[in-house]
């Protein structure tokens, strides 16, 4: 989380300061896998049976992003064009994930691109 919170993307923003990370553990996957409460900067990430890396790393910078830009005043004030668009751009800066198609909010999207991207074996993602 500390080095994420130290993107580009977030220059200058609230994540200068570490947010408090509560990791939940469940027993099946959950219909949220993650939240953030940009007003009390905290952040929630949900460990289940069969989560992969792929989607710890999409989650964790999807809910940074939550606490970078709150709630927007635009249409879609969650996941609208000032997310989106800081979503994209940290996840290129974070694991060189660009081109992804995020028509919706469901997680999943960015975490199948980091998967395929640590599968080839010549590419390396910096995961510390």
């Amino acid at each position: 989380m500390d080095r994420l919170r130290g993107l580009p993307a977030f220059a200058g923003g609230p994540l200068e300061k570490r947010p408090e990370l509560k990791v939940r553990r469940a027993s099946t996957r959950p219909n949220r896998v993650g939240f953030a409460v940009p007003t009390e900067h905290r952040l929630q990430v949900t460990s289940y049976p069969g989560i992969r890396p792929g989607d710890v790393l999409e989650t964790l910078l999807h809910e940074l992003v939550h606490l970078h830009v709150g709630r927007a005043r635009e249409a879609h004030a969650w996941h609208g064009r000032t997310f989106k668009a800081t979503l994209a751009q940290a996840m290129d800066e974070a694991y060189g994930v660009v081109g992804v198609p995020t028509r919706s909010t469901l997680h999943g999207a960015y975490a199948e691109a980091i998967e395929r991207q640590r599968a080839q074996p010549q590419l390396e993602l910096d995961l510390a």
